[in-house]
């Protein structure tokens, strides 16, 4: 893994990575887990001994992404957030090469053995809603339900507007245009706590050392999930159509909600949204 530029951007990063994950309004506790990539950051919640809930955060979004629904989902859970490997956060891409999603997969099994989870529930928001499908595909044995929350590439193809923006995306954007196509009414603009998160994620973009995409793909032939699944779509997504994914992924068997206007960001922080997702993974016994 590369460093930043100067330790002046590390420190504003990480300023905002633990501003964020302040926001979180359960006690957490902090590991970082050695293994065949690199070291895992691992941000866990709940009672320990509740069924383990591992949540896996969208491009740039860190573990403390989760911060709106983090409370609820630790009421019955024990919450890991992992910060994804090769992503900006605070695991450190320092061993293996990540090539793949399947190189991500195995990371994530390492991560489960590192946790010392031979099972767990598992929740993903748009990239990490694509590795979590992909990860229970590779092990359904290892996962009790599954929550995706607008995940690319899972259902439908990319929008021809995301794809296009994909291709003229500046990949080295300085902080203020980042933050700019965040929140185009500029800063101050939001309530603190979302202020904070586009900071984290500007300055993600911006900044952050981060190893070379991998790029996802649609799984192939995908007719049947393999363990019981909630879908939630955006009615608005910017990535893909919502309808065409909703379609397929209730041929798929997944218990499937579109949510009329709602954009891309965390869907799980809105109703019936929330209500549902608590519902998918209350432990029965």
């Amino acid at each position: 893994m590369s460093t930043f530029a100067t330790p002046e951007l590390a420190a504003a990063y990480f300023g905002t990575y633990d501003a964020v994950l302040a926001h979180w309004p359960v006690p957490v506790e902090t590991v970082d887990l050695p293994g065949r990539y690199g070291t895992t950051r691992v941000t866990s919640a709940g009672p320990a001994a509740a069924q383990s809930l591992v949540l896996l955060h969208g491009y740039g979004g860190t573990s403390g992404m989760w911060y709106p629904v983090v409370g609820a989902l630790a009421e019955e859970h024990r919450v890991r957030a992992v910060d994804i490997m090769g992503e900006p956060g605070r695991s450190r891409h320092t061993g293996a090469a990540l090539t793949s999603m399947d190189d991500l997969v195995d990371w994530l099994a390492e991560t489960f053995d590192l946790l010392g989870l031979p099972a767990a529930d598992l929740c993903g928001q748009s990239l990490g809603g694509h590795l979590a499908l992909r990860f229970t595909l590779a092990h359904p044995e290892r996962v009790r339900r599954l929550v995706l929350l607008d995940p690319p590439l899972v259902f439908a193809g990319f929008s021809p507007e995301f794809e296009e923006l994909g291709r003229n995306r500046d990949p080295h954007p300085t902080f203020e245009a980042a933050r700019a196509l965040l929140a185009p009414g500029g800063p101050g603009s939001a309530p603190a706590h979302v202020e904070a998160y586009f900071d984290l994620l500007a300055h993600g973009a911006a900044h952050f050392p981060a190893s070379p995409i991998v790029y996802p793909h649609l799984p192939d032939e995908l007719t049947q999930l393999p363990v019981p699944t909630f879908v939630a779509l955006a009615g608005a997504s910017e990535v893909h159509d919502s309808a065409v994914a909703a379609e397929a992924a209730q041929r798929a068997g997944a218990h499937t909600v579109v949510l009329p206007g709602a954009g891309h960001g965390l869907l799980a922080d809105v109703e019936p949204v929330r209500g549902l997702v608590l519902e998918h993974l209350r432990p029965h016994d």
